[in-house]
């Protein structure tokens, strides 16, 4: 997003308007369960928005009866999270990857996954290897 500080002030709006409205409609969390004598099940579902397109209805606020979208108030464009964000491995770019421990989650077999799944990417063998800053 790139909001354009004039129209959200013009509209009476702050950037914690915006924050609010992009929470509450990019949720990843369960929706309900099922709780039965001997099994519960968690009703999932998905509602992360994935592309700069399904940001733009996001409705932020109303106005004069009208809702006033994201794509009302900047500009909405598919990019990384963090533009002013690299990384390098001596002088050549990289990829910085936060790969966090799950409870319960085997850490071993994890990083073997990662590790498979990062050489995958990078066209390497994963039993030649590949080059790691672990």
């Amino acid at each position: 997003m790139r909001i354009n500080p004039a129209v959200l002030a013009a509209l009476g709006l702050g950037l914690e308007d915006v924050r609010t409205a992009l929470t509450q409609n990019n949720i990843n969390a369960p929706k309900g369960s099922f709780d039965g004598p001997r099994q519960s099940y968690a009703i999932g579902a998905n509602d992360q928005i994935l592309s700069a397109a399904e940001y733009k209805p996001v409705v932020v606020a109303y106005r004069n009866g009208s809702p006033v979208r994201l794509g009302d108030i900047g500009e909405v464009v598919d990019n990384v999270e963090n533009v002013r964000l690299g990384g390098w491995v001596g002088d050549k770019p990289s990829v910085i990857l936060d790969i966090q421990r799950q409870p319960g989650a085997n850490i071993i077999e994890t990083a073997d996954r990662v590790k498979s799944a990062a050489a995958a990417a990078a066209g390497v063998d994963p039993a030649v290897g590949s080059r790691s800053t672990c």
